[in-house]
Formats: C-alpha cells, structure tokens, sequence
C-alpha cells in the first residue's frame, strides 16, 4: 500500500506547530545588554515589547559580530537548531564587516563578495529549515554633514544588503534609509538624543560621559523597533502579523 504524500504550504506550519516566534541575528546595535549598561540598549530589545502575546523573541544578536563571524562562531546554529518550521528570523549585518586591519580579519568581509555570500547563506539555510528570513540593513551612524543630512556610513555593504535582498526575493527592512530620512529632519539635536551621547556623570556606567554615533541608548532602541514594525506593515510583510 503507497502512502499519500502531502504537501504543506509554508503559511500552515505555523497554525499546525503552534504560533510562530522570532529570532534576531545581528550585532550590537540590536543585542541585549545587561541593565547595569543603562541606558545602552539594542533595538531587538525594544522590539520584545511589540510582539503580540505568546510570540517569543530569542535575541541571539553579539556586539561586534559581522555576517562572517556570526556564522564561524556556529551562533547561527543556535537558531537553526532550535526554531521550528514557520519561525521568523531577522537578519542585520555590516556594521562589523567594515573593519580593516589584521586584528579584525576574522570578521571583516568584501562588500560585493564576501558578504554578499553570507547573506545570502543566511537566508538559504533559514529557508531549507522551513524558517522565514528577513533582511534588514544597517543602522545609521548619527553623523551630519553641513547641510543637515545623516552621512550614509557603510554605503557599499548597505548596497550590497539591498542587492541580496532583491537578488534572493528575501523580505527586506531598509532601516538605514528610513533612519536616514527622519534622523535628517529631525537634526543634530533631537537626533543625538537616540544615541549614546551622555553628559559626564549622567549615568553611572559612564562617569566621564561618551559620545558614541553609533549604539543606541533606549530612546533610539524604541525608535529603531517602530521603525521596523512600521515599515513591515507598510510593506505588507508575513512578520508584521507578529507584532501588536
């Protein structure tokens, strides 16, 4: 006697195997830190607060991980080994990938190779595994240029992260753009105010104060998590059925 053989969509898994939860692979601007890091906060914390009940979020975001070492370091085992089919996973690297220098060759990447193939490893295997990938650039660095406009810091691996996404068909979250265009209107000042610009003093962990373009303190965490719900739904991506 031959047995049936069925086929079940990929949208199904999810009602079949329970709902469907979400897992973040990044560095650290969307890693968790410890409170005593106050107010240094990745934005895949703030995003925890925004799933609607019973959806989990695994934050297995590293601060200084790039596509390459993330994978070499079998962090992206963790996920594949533990998220079930129907899962989410989103996907955001470059930050890292970026460094020159001996010391940094263990994760530095080419921007039109190198990452580009870890990228695109990334979503192969979360897609072999059944999960849903979704690729987000990078976040913007709070620098302005003379006219009042954010720089496009990392512009040839956030192009190689649009390229990917299109090339591949992978749902993708321009954030670096979206970022860009209202930390611009916003300016100088209230822009700052997201990132760890701390006065001397202001907060225990930093007695000297810091002045840092580029990690989010729990401000800009909460923006950069808005700003991702926003735009799924604005796209009509599959994972913005997970938020409230």
């Amino acid at each position: 006697m031959m047995l049936k053989k069925w086929f079940v969509p990929l949208f199904v898994l999810p009602l079949l195997l329970g709902a469907a939860d979400l897992y973040l692979a990044g560095d650290s601007t969307m890693c968790d830190y410890a409170a005593n890091r106050a107010p240094l906060t990745g934005w895949g914390t703030a995003l925890k607060a925004m799933v609607k009940s019973g959806v989990n979020v695994t934050n297995l975001a590293m601060g200084g991980r790039s596509s390459r070492s993330f994978l070499t370091e079998k962090r992206w085992d963790k996920i594949l080994g533990n998220a079930k089919p129907g899962d989410f996973v989103i996907i955001q690297f470059g930050h890292n990938d970026a460094h020159a220098g001996a010391k940094n060759t263990y994760r530095r990447t080419s921007a039109d190779e190198t990452y580009k193939l870890y990228l695109k490893i990334y979503i192969a295997e979360a897609r072999a595994n059944g999960l849903i990938p979704v690729l987000c650039s990078q976040t913007a660095i709070c620098k302005f240029e003379a006219d009042g406009a954010v720089r496009e810091h990392g512009s040839a691996y956030i192009r190689a992260c649009r390229d990917v996404a299109r090339e591949t068909g992978c749902d993708f979250v321009d954030l670096n753009l979206i970022a860009r265009e209202k930390l611009s209107a916003m300016g100088p000042d209230a822009g700052r105010k997201l990132y760890m610009f701390l006065a001397p003093g202001e907060f225990p962990a930093y007695p000297k104060g810091r002045e840092d373009t580029c990690h989010l303190r729990d401000a800009g965490a909460l923006f950069y998590a808005r700003e991702f719900v926003a735009q799924a739904r604005a796209k009509k991506l599959k994972i913005a059925e997970l938020f409230q």
